[in-house]
């Protein structure tokens, strides 16, 4: 394999390896997260994991044993909506650095990055690959 190969498939190796560290520690992270909400009354508190589980159901107060079953099903309902949304929010804010790095990732794997570029005119001038094709 020519040298020039080889270094370019080291560094797509490199970049491939620094993302999945990168969404590895995206992961971890996120996975000690939680989201919890009370409801407008505060009569509930409702928590949620990263899988959006519900890992915590607070009654605050009793106002709950007087409500009829359908408005305290709304109450529940719109609390546990609203947490799974704004754990929602958390996975895009800790994985939304990582979505930049995977179009670069994307663009060094087509070989369209600004390096690519500037080397284009040369590319011509590398010597074929195994099954006599020339790099475009």
């Amino acid at each position: 394999m020519a040298n020039w190969l080889e270094e370019q498939l080291h560094q797509a190796m490199a970049t491939l390896t620094a993302q999945r560290d990168r969404i590895e520690e995206a992961k971890a992270e996120l996975a000690t997260r939680t989201s919890s909400v009370t409801s407008t009354d505060h009569m509930v508190t409702v928590t949620v994991d990263a899988n959006n589980k519900v890992v915590g159901l607070k009654f605050n107060t009793t106002k709950y044993r007087s409500m009829h079953p359908d408005q305290l099903a709304q109450v529940l309902l719109e609390v546990l909506g609203t947490a799974r949304q704004q754990m929602a929010d958390t996975a895009a804010e800790v994985f939304g650095p990582l979505l930049d790095a995977r179009t670069d990732l994307r663009a060094a794997m087509a070989g369209n990055t600004e390096v690519d570029a500037m080397f284009a005119p040369v590319w011509g001038l590398a010597p074929t690959d195994p099954f006599g094709r020339k790099r475009d």
